[in-house]
């Protein structure tokens, strides 16, 4: 009972002019949608109730000591002229279309009721009117609360739409920075604007990359005690794509190998590529990154596999431009002998390009789209160097180069195991049907 009584008092003085200028009402909508998401129907009732009432209470006030009390104000806050005078100009203008929308107008929402009431608007209109509003204005905050306790993740946009501003974040700030102070130089007058706000974009930049690569970057623990943490799966099963970022939304890279076996550092090993460092799971600093770059070894840039950075990368000999490297996630056990499962990202680097990267604007290398060629080089190498098995197998729809992905293949996935055995009896694999 004293949480609905305090719902609808919240509600109510955040509608009561003059109260309404220090109660903000937002945290009693959205914890009507929190009650509301619990079960208890009177918490959405008890803010409606409060809001309306407080809205009649102001109209009422308006309609009686508005002129007098307008003046008490703007002699006393200067500060609330302005949304006043926009206020009245809006209800002489379009009265119904305010009253209703009041609500989504920021500060003339504080003032609407009152000074209707002060006007030539009759009570039973503005009741009506005002009932509209209420429900609109409340209930789009009380709906926030219940998605809210409900949880975002489980509404599919909400939760992209969450993860893509998470991810954006520092990108978006510095491009809202950067517009603010071009708008603001440019009214002032001031001179270099143009210089100067490209500067600080340029600037900005440079920041959001370090932070992102030597400060924020390591928030991943090791892969560690894999049998404990990983189920079984089927390899028919497995979304063969990787992306650059949390949110789907990124163009997508190519999964092209399995790895059937207890680490891929024992096929690595053979083959003598070298273990990269990566920011998500290592410790880099920016002298290490420069002693790394100066050994023809740079750090590989994160890929996300169902939202976690791959395990382990390598990459074969090359140089700062140009290199084969591939990537590693630890994807489950095999069902048919509960071997480890990893799957892999192999692509060839071939030069330097800017591009998005988990939210930022980066330089990063670029990767050659012909996936399968560098598959078949991987093969080829397997074959000549090692004593592993492998089999391509069709586990994945063949893909064009398009908006959606950065890569085109066959759909072919290079399956490579120490021991001959899983290869054999996956004989009846085919390509997964279309959806």
């Amino acid at each position: 009972m004293i949480d609905t009584l305090s719902l609808f008092l919240g509600a109510l003085f955040d509608a009561l002019i003059g109260v309404n200028l220090f109660v903000m009402g937002e945290p009693f909508f959205l914890a009507a949608g929190y009650q509301l998401f619990q079960g208890v129907m009177s918490a959405l009732f008890m803010v409606l109730l409060g809001g309306f009432i407080g809205d009649q209470l102001s109209f009422l006030i308006g309609r009686h000591w508005g002129r007098a009390l307008q003046s008490t104000l703007l002699a006393k806050y200067g500060q609330l002229r302005r949304p006043i005078a926009r206020c009245r100009y809006l209800l002489k203008r379009y009265p119904s279309r305010v009253i209703i929308g009041a609500r989504l107008l920021g500060p003339v929402a504080w003032f609407m009721p009152f000074i209707a009431g002060s006007q030539s608007v009759t009570w039973p209109r503005f009741a009506i009117l005002s009932a509209i509003g209420v429900t609109i204005g409340i209930g789009q905050f009380v709906v926030w609360g219940y998605f809210l306790a409900y949880g975002v993740e489980q509404f599919t946009l909400l939760h992209t739409i969450k993860q893509a501003l998470d991810e954006y974040q520092l990108l978006l700030f510095l491009l809202f920075v950067t517009t603010t102070f071009f708008i603001a130089a440019r009214r002032l007058k001031w001179r270099n604007v143009k210089r100067t706000s490209l500067g600080i974009l340029l600037g900005g930049l440079c920041y959001i990359n370090y932070v992102h690569f030597f400060y924020n970057a390591d928030d991943f623990e090791p892969v560690v005690n894999l049998q404990s943490t990983i189920a079984p799966v089927d390899m028919l099963d497995i979304d063969y794509k990787v992306y650059p970022g949390h949110v789907s939304l990124n163009d997508a890279q190519a999964l092209n190998l399995v790895y059937v076996g207890d680490s891929p550092r024992v096929l690595m090993a053979e083959l003598g590529w070298i273990e990269n460092q990566t920011f998500s799971r290592d410790q880099i600093g920016f002298i290490d990154y420069l002693g790394l770059l100066k050994n023809k070894t740079p750090p590989i840039s994160d890929l996300f596999w169902q939202g976690e950075p791959q395990a382990m990368a390598f990459q074969d000999a090359g140089t700062l431009k140009t290199r084969s490297h591939v990537r590693w996630w630890i994807a489950g056990v095999s069902e048919q002998n509960q071997q480890p499962i990893w799957v892999g990202a192999l692509s060839y680097d071939d030069g330097l390009s800017i591009t998005f990267h988990a939210g930022i604007i980066t330089l990063l290398h670029y990767v050659d789209p012909n996936v399968d060629q560098e598959r078949a080089r991987f093969a080829s190498m397997i074959q000549s160097k090692t004593t592993h098995a492998q089999a391509l197998k069709r586990l994945a729809q063949p893909v064009v180069l398009d908006d959606k992905h950065e890569y085109f293949t066959d759909g072919g996935i290079l399956v490579v195991e120490a021991q001959e055995g899983l290869i054999t009896a996956m004989a009846d694999y085919a390509i997964k049907p279309t959806d």
